[in-house]
């Protein structure tokens, strides 16, 4: 890397008293480094006579590639000291859905405020497929359901959710002065897919079974979007997790369960074997603060 800096500084002066100079030594000891270089390259980098030094053909393509290379070293060394620094860097983050609306936003406001220097690369992705990637080290920090398949990786509660009822801004129920989760045991109900979201719908099912009857699921949808615009045409009722509701939804009403009527418990998640300075200092000075935010309130009826 000297010689290819010697060479870089010679080729940009075409002098070797010049770049003597600007690299501060001798030019004797500049001259014999240029000539080891093309012996060990076994070509002529350089014409010189006594007036002028030119670069031939081979020194011109040397110089590109040469530049190159010292870029790419530069980079190098700048990445290896950023990831010795636990306050810079990038952190990869995957978040289940639910997290998206009150978490998320919850976690970046924090992280941005004691690591201004982080970047946060954030993936929508199922709960379960988080587990693997944070055990494979393809993840820094997972917001996941609580799930019994996570033992081995280090984790911290969150978050707990309750749900909200939505109904079709005409529905019956949209006003009544009194409302219970047993009102909808008649009710066709849009669901996420267990596909996409298994914790949040195995959960609204356990908690319809409490309120005494079984959920008439007759439409699935992907997302909370999705969701709305099903209730809101008319294909039935929904139960969704109360973070669902800060998004919003025109032609919607949202009704407040009780917390009996059911929570989705969520929880970080992060691997000890894989974890970097970065993701250590996260887990110890974020998480826990972030446990302690509480979501704002649902829209109003």
């Amino acid at each position: 890397m000297k010689q290819l800096r010697y060479f870089v500084m010679v080729a940009e002066e075409l002098s070797f008293s010049r770049a003597a100079e600007r690299l501060h030594m001798s030019q004797p000891p500049l001259s014999q480094h240029i000539k080891l270089l093309e012996e060990e390259l076994g070509v002529k980098l350089f014409n010189r006579t006594r007036r002028e030094v030119k670069l031939t053909d081979a020194g011109a393509v040397f110089l590109r590639e040469s530049r190159l290379l010292l870029g790419q070293m530069r980079t190098a060394v700048s990445a290896t000291v950023r990831a010795s620094q636990s306050d810079v860097g990038t952190l990869r983050l995957g978040v289940a859905t639910s997290a998206l609306f009150d978490i998320l936003p919850a976690f970046l406001s924090l992280v941005r405020g004691a690591f201004p220097g982080v970047e946060v690369s954030v993936a929508d992705m199922q709960s379960q497929d988080q587990i693997s990637a944070v055990s494979h080290g393809l993840l820094d920090i997972g917001i996941v359901h609580v799930r019994p398949d996570r033992d081995k990786l280090m984790h911290i509660p969150v978050h707990d959710d309750t749900y909200l009822a939505v109904l079709p801004e005409g529905h019956r129920l949209a006003h009544a002065e009194h409302f219970a989760l047993a009102d909808l045991a008649d009710e066709p109900m849009v669901a996420l897919s267990r596909e996409h979201g298994p914790a949040v719908y195995d959960a609204i099912v356990a908690s319809c079974y409490e309120a005494g009857f079984s959920p008439n699921f007759k439409h699935k949808a992907r997302s909370p979007l999705t969701i709305f615009q099903m209730v809101r045409l008319g294909f039935g009722v929904a139960l969704v997790p109360r973070s669902y509701a800060s998004s919003g939804y025109p032609g919607v009403c949202f009704r407040d369960l009780p917390p009996t009527a059911g929570k989705v418990h969520m929880e970080a998640i992060w691997s000890e074997k894989h974890a970097s300075g970065l993701t250590r200092r996260i887990a110890a000075e974020i998480l826990p603060r972030l446990a302690a935010v509480r979501p704002g309130p649902a829209p109003a009826p």
